[in-house]
């Protein structure tokens, strides 16, 4: 991503002369001025033939290594806003008598659609040689420059220096030159946060330009610093460069989204369809991991939402590889009158998958039940044990939340009274483990339960008439809070909105939630907020009243469900968003910071009209990521994601 910064300087200074009327003569009174002297440029040279080489492997830049960028820029003369810019390494060219490696850049905010650039690696240190983008007319008269010496240290790289460098003309045709200093300076060593995840040990290079451009004997002071973050064996992963001169300010952001070094890829995946399209159910899929491998829930309905005929659970491994394998869970049953959908959680225990779902077991909905069933890690499936047999409305109950303590599993679910209640489950068995027992009475419109463990006690959040409450259960099965914490106070009227979910990074938990504060009371929009818990129930961030960490900061935004997990080092979060429901992804580090340069998240998968209700789990070596797409009239298509460190 070098050299936004410099191209981003010669922009401002064409933009800032046209603005300034384009020429026009001097106005000194004294004839027009001297023509300036000729281009000078001082402390250009190549990095060292001899040295250590790049043995940490910063500038992995062989022949088909590629990063892909999350790209957004200000500039004017952009076609686009933002996009998806791909780095990748096409092959070698002789330039000024070195064998350099070719850099190619599609861009798709460009007009152009891109360029080469040209780097000479040695056991010294790496060179740039130049460019082939037409806009750039500085870089051309300032390489070669050294990018970076080896080993890399903290301390300068490299200065360059021109004076009078042509860069073109203004709207007169009056020609246009810039005096700069470019100075390369390796900073520091720190992590950096970016779309395809946290990185530590990144070397975040400055490159700080300041200088002056001339037009007919005006001239105004321009300046610009880039920062370029570079991680030992991936390369470089993010980019901000800004450039400002005389109230003309130009900036842009990068973020590294997927990469592949060494025939190796890592970060977002290409989003791939992962069982036939079924009829659209208004319910999420459900999704557990066995720490390589993924399964996936929906629920299938034959002969159409508006007239269902049969309708059962599927479920979907998907391998390392990306390989699928779909099979029935539970054998295709008349579907209930009303077409009522019907919710399914899933859990690994270090053995087995575990899938608890709603079953209805009469055309009238009644009785309902919540039925558990063990698939193993090669999608066979046992007989299902029916854990929880009520007699209840089409409301409840709803098998919501579940989570996995290390000996036995948390059932978090509505019973038909509205009671929030909890049922242990045995997981060698799928059965019940003892009664349910009551976390939350009813009768106060409570809704939306999640459910998390810190390796001591359950944290319990749910929505109670529009606010977000939580308390602790004890692996025994008491509730350990007879008064719940409140995180959030949801506006009036918007009620059971909130959606929580909860993540545990090992010190806290981390509770994300659907923010309808400041949205006027509308139902639809909102925002994602988030909240660290310590695990004695002492609220770290914000208040009821105030979110205490921003993981989207538009206002009215329509907002579907957020689902997430802590994996990889950082809480991931996923959610569908605005008029078309693009799935947007983002994180929250252990210390409570999301990504700052994509206050909005960053969208998982290009564009897809109805894109809705993704699900994530992770496992030691990976994430997934699961959500439906819209394929046809009442249909949709189960799509997934791996996310690879």
């Amino acid at each position: 991503m070098k050299s936004q910064t410099v191209q981003a300087l010669g922009c401002v200074a064409v933009l800032l002369l046209s603005a300034c009327g384009g020429g026009g003569g001097y106005g000194g009174g004294g004839g027009p001025p001297p023509p300036p002297p000729g281009p000078v440029a001082t402390g250009k040279g190549t990095a060292p033939t001899t040295g250590p080489g790049d043995s940490m492997g910063y500038f992995p830049f062989a022949t088909g290594n590629q990063w892909q960028f999350d790209f957004s820029t200000n500039s004017p003369t952009a076609v686009a806003a933002s996009g998806v810019v791909t780095e990748k390494v096409t092959g070698t060219q002789l330039v000024q008598g070195v064998n350099a490696l070719v850099l190619h850049r599609a861009d798709p905010t460009l007009a152009s659609g891109g360029y080469d650039t040209y780097i000479g690696p040695s056991a010294g240190g790496v060179t740039n040689l130049g460019n082939t983008d037409p806009t750039d007319l500085l870089t051309p008269q300032l390489v070669p420059f050294v990018e970076e010496l080896f080993p890399v240290a903290l301390g300068t790289v490299s200065t360059v220096t021109g004076t009078a460098l042509p860069d073109g003309k203004d709207q007169a045709g009056n020609d246009v030159t810039v005096d700069l200093t470019q100075t390369i300076a390796n900073a520091a060593f720190e992590s950096v946060d970016v779309p395809a995840g946290v990185f530590a040990n990144a070397v975040r290079q400055t490159t700080t330009l300041n200088g002056t451009v001339h037009d007919n004997g005006r001239s105004a002071m321009l300046s610009g610093v880039e920062s370029t973050w570079y991680v030992p064996g991936v390369g470089p992963v993010k980019d901000v460069s800004n450039a400002s001169g005389a109230g003309t300010a130009l900036s842009s952001t990068a973020g590294v989204r997927s990469f592949t070094v060494n025939g190796q890829a890592h970060g977002l995946a290409t989003p791939q369809s992962i069982a036939a399209a079924e009829f659209a159910v208004g319910v999420s899929p459900a999704i557990a991991s066995d720490g390589t491998n993924f399964l996936i829930v929906t629920q299938q309905y034959t002969g159409g939402v508006g007239n269902p005929q049969q309708q059962n659970f599927i479920g979907t491994l998907v391998a390392a590889d990306g390989t699928t394998q779909s099979f029935n869970i539970t054998a295709p049953g008349p579907a209930p009158a009303s077409g009522t959908p019907q919710f399914a959680v899933a859990g690994f225990d270090g053995t087995n998958y575990l899938v608890i779902h709603e079953t209805d077991h009469t055309a009238t909905t009644q009785p309902k039940t919540l039925d558990a069933l063990l698939i193993s890690k090669a999608g066979v499936v046992a007989a299902p044990n029916t854990i929880s047999t009520v007699v209840q409305n089409s409301n409840g109950p709803y098998a919501e939340a579940l989570n996995f303590d290390g000996t036995r599993y948390l059932l978090v679910y509505l019973s038909a009274i509205g009671q929030l209640s909890g049922q242990f489950v045995t997981p060698a068995t799928g059965q019940a483990d003892g009664a349910s027992f009551p976390i939350r009475a009813g009768g106060g419109g409570i809704d939306s339960p999640a459910v998390g463990f810190d390796g001591t006690n359950y944290l319990v959040a749910w929505d109670e008439a529009g606010v977000l409450n939580t308390a602790r259960v004890s692996a025994a099965g008491a509730v350990l809070d007879a008064t719940p914490l409140p995180i959030a106070q949801s506006v009036a009227g918007v009620a059971n909105a909130m959606t929580p979910v909860i993540t545990f990074d090992g010190t806290n938990y981390l509770v994300t939630y659907r923010d309808y504060r400041n949205e006027g009371g509308d139902a639809f929009n909102a925002r994602v907020s988030a909240a660290r818990i310590s695990p004695s129930l002492v609220l770290v961030d914000g208040s009821a009243t105030a979110p205490g960490i921003h993981v989207t900061s538009t206002a009215s935004v329509p907002l579907g469900q957020i689902a997430g997990v802590y994996a990889l080092g950082t809480h991931w979060l996923v959610w569908s968003a605005g008029s078309s429901n693009i799935v947007y992804g983002s994180h929250v580090s252990p210390a409570g910071v999301a990504l700052p340069d994509w206050p909005d998240g960053f969208a998982l998968a290009p564009p897809a009209s109805g894109a809705s209700l993704p699900v994530i789990a992770g496992g030691a070596s990976a994430a997934y990521v699961a959500w439906f797409v819209n394929s046809a009239q009442n249909q949709v298509t189960p799509t997934g994601m791996r996310i690879v460190p």
